[in-house]
C-alpha cells in the first residue's frame, strides 16, 4: 500500500510583501489600506478589535475556530473581535497560520498589534506568523498607532513600512529610525480634512519617499435663486 505523501504547504521563493503601517488616528492608515487591499478577495482574514474592516464578522473564538476549520486552505473572509488581550491574539495568529498554503494565498490584517504583542520578541505564534508567513502565502499587514511598543520582530519581518503623521515625540523618534527620515521631515506631513493625507513609505532598505493621496472634490449643490423683475 503506497504511502500518502504529506501536502507540501509551503513556497520558499514566494516574494516577501509583508508591511507595517504606523499612523494616529485619522492619519490615512485606512484610506491607504482602501488602496491597497482587495477586500473582496476569497481569502482574507482580520484582528478587528474596534470593527473597522467590512468583513463577516465574528465575536468569540469558539466560533472563530469553527469557521476556520470548515474552510481550509478554501474560500474565507472573516473579522475577529474579541477582547484585545496577548492571549486571544496568539490563539488567532495559531489559527491563522493553520489555514496558510502557498498554492491559496492570504492577506491577514492585524489591527492595533500594540494592543497584545509584546515589546521585545513576538509571542511563539504570532513570531512564527511572522517569520514563516510568506512562504505558506501570507500577506501580513500590521496596523498600529505606537511602534514603540510594539515587537521587534514584526519591523524585522517586512518588506514595506508606511508612517502617516504620530501622535507622540515618542513614536515620532521611533519611527525616524525605522525610516532613515529626520523627525523635523516626519512631523511635516500635510494633512488636509477632507482633501489631501500624506505619509512616507519605505521599501526595504531604500530610500523612504513621501506620497500624497488627494481625496476627490465633493460636488455642492447650487442652490437656485430667484430673482424678481424690475417693475
Amino acid at each position: 500500500m503506497r504511502q500518502r505523501q504529506p501536502v507540501k504547504r509551503q513556497d520558499p521563493s514566494l516574494p516577501l510583501e509583508n508591511i507595517i503601517i504606523i499612523g494616529a488616528s485619522g492619519s490615512g492608515k485606512s484610506s491607504f489600506l482602501r488602496e491597497q487591499i482587495d477586500f473582496n478577495q476569497d481569502r482574507i482574514i482580520a484582528w478587528d478589535p474596534e470593527e473597522d474592516y467590512k468583513l463577516p464578522r465574528v465575536r468569540d473564538l469558539v466560533t472563530f475556530k469553527r469557521v476556520c476549520a470548515k474552510a481550509g486552505f478554501g474560500r474565507i473572509r472573516v473579522a475577529l473581535t474579541v477582547d484585545p488581550n496577548e492571549a486571544n491574539f496568539e490563539v488567532f495568529a495559531g489559527v491563522v497560520f493553520a489555514l496558510a498554503h502557498a498554492k491559496a494565498k492570504m492577506t491577514v490584517l492585524c489591527d492595533e498589534i500594540a494592543d497584545v504583542t509584546r515589546v521585545s520578541k513576538a509571542s511563539p505564534n504570532w513570531g512564527q506568523l511572522c517569520r514563516k508567513g510568506r512562504k505558506y502565502g501570507v500577506k501580513l499587514c500590521a496596523i498600529t498607532q505606537r511602534p514603540q511598543e510594539c515587537d521587534k520582530t514584526i519591523f524585522n519581518q517586512v518588506m514595506f513600512k508606511w508612517c502617516g503623521a504620530l501622535g507622540s515625540m515618542a513614536s515620532y523618534k521611533s519611527m525616524s529610525d525605522e525610516m532613515d527620515v529626520p523627525v523635523s521631515e516626519l512631523k511635516a506631513l500635510e494633512n488636509i480634512d477632507g482633501v489631501q493625507i500624506q505619509y512616507w513609505l519605505r521599501k526595504g532598505t531604500q530610500q523612504a519617499e513621501k506620497h500624497t493621496i488627494k481625496f476627490p472634490k465633493k460636488r455642492v449643490a447650487r442652490k437656485k435663486t430667484l430673482t424678481k423683475a424690475k417693475a
